[in-house]
């Protein structure tokens, strides 16, 4: 979750709360203008959809939003809203989700940073197994495909292997139907509960950017349809 959504303060956790409940209060009434939209990120890629507000009371506000949102509300606990009546994009804790009812009650409001809306491209978390293999001049590492864009690739091992920001070299990525080769330029280290996730910039042909863009839309829509089929959807 961290690598998506960092909890920012303004003017300290309990004003910045205030403000927010306030704002979302008026938004109820009708004195401000409803324009909330729901942010999350399932499997990476983005589910956005506009919201109203039932009720707010104290740090609780309880939402009628879009069931697909509802779905992956449930499935993070966390939900970004953004307005134009906020001064920064706002992080809150789902209490309750009945998807069914399309209804959520969040709290905990609080000022956030968005890092995912920085990205350059879209991203795709990946389902099946599939293995890419980075060579480079002190040698070569091979790690599962966490992750995969137009402009970069992460991959999970299970060991550091103690490359250098900014070593190069060539990505060897085994897609379901070929084998794709990328210039890629290690950017960080990520640690993880198994292990570590090696991240990297990649440099596109015109023939592989068409095969990993097809790949990201036929993973896209299976994302979409595994929302579609929760059994709360109607």
């Amino acid at each position: 979750m961290n690598d998506v959504y960092q909890r920012i303060q303004l003017a300290g956790q309990a004003k910045d709360s205030a403000e927010i409940i306030g704002i979302i209060a008026k938004i109820k009434a009708g004195k401000l203008k409803n324009d909330l939209a729901l942010l999350n990120y399932f499997r990476e890629i983005p589910v956005s959809y506009g919201g109203t507000v039932l009720s707010v009371e104290d740090d609780y506000a309880e939402l009628r939003v879009h069931q697909i949102q509802a779905v992956v509300i449930s499935f993070e606990k966390v939900t970004v809203l953004k307005s134009s009546h906020f001064p920064r994009d706002v992080i809150a804790n789902a209490n309750y989700v009945k998807v069914e009812k399309s209804l959520v009650v969040l709290s905990n409001f609080s000022y956030a940073l968005v890092r995912a809306d920085s990205r350059m491209s879209v991203r795709v978390e990946l389902s099946e197994p599939i293995y890419a293999t980075f060579a480079y001049e002190g040698g070569s590492v091979r790690g599962k495909l966490h992750d995969m864009s137009l402009t970069g690739i992460s991959i999970n091992v299970a060991d550091d292997p103690g490359i250098t920001i900014s070593d190069t070299g060539e990505l060897a990525v085994s897609l379901p139907n070929e084998t794709i080769t990328v210039g890629a330029s290690f950017l960080k280290s990520i640690t993880t509960l198994e292990g570590y996730r090696l991240v990297f910039e990649i440099a596109s042909t015109r023939a592989t950017e068409v095969n990993i863009s097809q790949y990201i839309f036929r993973r896209q829509l299976e994302i979409i349809k595994e929302l579609k089929d929760h059994p709360g959807v109607g």
